[in-house]
């Protein structure tokens, strides 16, 4: 049976380690496809850049996703960077 601090735990907040163990999962059950890669890439990016306290098992973790997406789908990575170009276009030429 459940106890109080287990059931807390499902209604915390998703830590940065949380999306990138979401980001393998749906890689692992081939439900990853460009949007999702990129909005959680771009969330995980967002959070790692504003870490104060720079986990570096996280940056290994963030690393490892990517080169994942690089090796088994580089089109989906190269959209993803395309996307990240696009949204840096945006932001600098407002």
């Amino acid at each position: 049976m459940p106890t109080l601090s287990n059931r807390k735990e499902l209604f915390r907040a998703a830590t940065t380690k949380d999306k990138l163990t979401l980001f393998h999962l749906l890689f692992d059950s081939q439900l990853l496809d460009m949007d999702l890669s990129l909005a959680l890439l771009n969330l995980i990016h967002k959070e790692l850049s504003a870490d104060k306290e720079r986990d570096r098992s996280l940056y290994k973790h963030y690393a490892e996703s990517i080169e994942t997406l690089r090796y088994y789908m580089s089109d989906v990575l190269q959209l993803v960077v395309e996307g990240w170009q696009q949204n840096r276009k945006r932001h600098d030429n407002p």
